[in-house]
């Protein structure tokens, strides 16, 4: 509970006082919310849209079903693997960026039980994938998959210069013959291109410090 000295208002030169004092503190407190919000932001503003592709894929889901607008969002628009629960995604960014976590939205069952990721992997198939090491592994619990789930931090170190990432998906939770994947997100801090105008995520960074002004 509060006391009564907490709780009461501070009135004449010394609510004067008090008030300088919180406002030399609004500046900084504002450029540290806008940096936490910066640092982590959904990238898909700055994924390459036409230079995308998916590996043994069912070709009537496209793989802008799971990158883009509301379609991330549609359950039913997913991708879905082919001949077997392999996928193998390569995603292109139209700058250099740095990642700090990824989401995957899929079903439970049907969803990706890992997944392996390669950082600027040139020409990857499947069996590079397989037997290289790639640049993080990460293992999926089905709560992983859920919509609205945590994103999933990355080895932040490994992930500096982003040019293009490849994802691949070994298999899935029931060992079904098709894996599932509804939608996937990147997070992380807003490149800064010179002489550019602020993109949509920086601008929506800084408008979460304005409450403050």
């Amino acid at each position: 509970c509060k006391s009564w000295k907490s709780s009461r208002k501070v009135t004449g030169v010394a609510g004067k006082a008090v008030t300088r004092r919180r406002r030399r503190h609004w500046p900084k407190q504002r450029k540290e919310i806008i940096k936490m919000a910066e640092d982590f932001q959904d990238l898909q503003e700055f994924l390459d849209r036409k230079n995308n592709e998916v590996l043994n894929a069912v070709k009537q889901n496209p793989l802008s079903n799971v990158l883009f607008g509301k379609d991330r969002d549609d359950e039913k628009k997913i991708i879905k693997s082919d001949s077997d629960e392999q996928l193998l995604i390569t995603v292109n960014f139209s700058t250099v960026v740095k990642l700090k976590a990824i989401q995957i939205t899929a079903p439970t069952d049907c969803g990706p039980s890992s997944v392996k990721l390669f950082v600027n992997p040139g020409n990857l198939d499947f069996d590079g994938a397989e037997d290289e090491d790639g640049t993080q592994e990460i293992e999926l619990k089905p709560d992983d998959l859920k919509s609205g789930a945590k994103p999933i931090r990355l080895k932040f170190v490994k992930f500096q210069k982003v040019s293009n990432l490849s994802i691949f998906v070994p298999g899935n939770h029931d060992e079904a013959e098709q894996t599932i994947i509804q939608s996937i997100r990147f997070f992380g801090p807003c490149p800064v291109i010179e002489g550019s105008k602020p993109s949509l995520a920086q601008q929506k960074a800084a408008s979460q410090g304005d409450w403050l002004n």
